[in-house]
């Protein structure tokens, strides 16, 4: 197989789960606001109650299938649910592009202390694989946080739970899932925490910051966003990327006021997009920003 084959294959697979992962945020979009179980009931038609057959729910291509009907009562299907789908996939395919085609090139390399000094080793297959999920996964829980504030809810911290039980045990294992070191530079499983708490802390600090500013009349969704985005991209992408959400959030706010759409955007879909482009130009920030050595 060629590799310009591979890579084809490659993307339309990152494309596929992407779009599956995508069907399952509107579930849990609509869901878990409402209290609602996320496995039972299966996927369902609201109105008709009917179950969803497998092949309408292949997502985009089910609903563009239906012609944005339900199969059974004809109700019409909101054309948010495929644009989801279709965002997610995006996700994915970035991601898979920015840092799985360049072998994490976007990436600061973490350095590793050796007897005489540093070393900047390369990612493996593995850990290459298991950053591109660790990133997705926050993405995705920023996605879902972003589309249930938008419809009005407040997010439950459930939601936000997994990525926070993933960014503590990930960074046990995997140090090197924080390419970033927050400073101590060890061999063992310490360094790896010590990066997500310290991130944890910036993030809630940010983000306490954002609510005190931006919702104090809301549940403090923002802390708990931010918190779990410092705890996965450390307390430099915390602070950077927080005061820049803050700083787009009250921009917003003002253009509100001229233009009432901009009044439903959240401050947490400010903070997935900064999350995004900390991620997709991380190794190019971090020296630019902090100086940081990028190997």
């Amino acid at each position: 197989m060629s590799e310009s084959a591979f890579m084809w294959i490659a993307a339309f697979w990152m494309a596929a789960v992407g779009g599956a992962v995508g069907s399952f945020l509107n579930v849990v979009v609509y869901r878990l606001p409402a209290g609602l179980s996320l496995s039972y009931p299966g996927s369902h038609c609201p109105q008709c109650r009917h179950p969803i057959r497998w092949h309408d729910n292949v997502p985009v291509f089910g609903w563009i299938m239906l012609a944005g009907r339900c199969r059974d009562c004809r109700t019409w299907i909101p054309l948010r649910y495929p644009l989801v789908e279709a965002v997610t996939a995006a996700l994915f395919l970035l991601i898979a592009f920015t840092e799985g085609a360049t072998l994490g090139g976007n990436l600061p390399v973490r350095p590793l202390p050796v007897v005489d000094g540093f070393i900047f080793p390369e990612l493996t297959l593995w850990q290459l694989a298991g950053t591109m999920g660790w990133h997705l996964l926050l993405l995705c829980t920023l996605l879902a946080a972003s589309l249930i504030r938008y419809d009005g809810h407040q997010v439950p911290p459930r939601l936000f739970l997994p990525g926070m039980i993933v960014a503590v045990v990930g960074s046990l294992v995997w140090p090197h899932l924080h390419p970033q070191p927050a400073g101590i530079l060890t061999t063992g499983p310490v360094p790896g925490l010590v990066d997500a708490l310290a991130g944890l802390s910036a993030g809630a600090v940010m983000g306490l910051i954002g609510w005190w500013l931006l919702e104090r009349d809301q549940k403090p969704d923002l802390i708990w966003s931010s918190a779990l985005a410092g705890a996965m991209l450390g307390w430099q992408a915390a602070v950077a990327v927080g005061g820049t959400t803050i700083l787009l959030a009250l921009a917003s706010r003002i253009a509100g006021r001229l233009h009432a759409p901009w009044r439903r955007v959240p401050p947490v879909a400010w903070l997935g997009l900064g999350s995004l482009v900390w991620i997709v130009h991380w190794r190019w920030l971090a020296e630019t920003i902090f100086g940081t050595i990028v190997g």
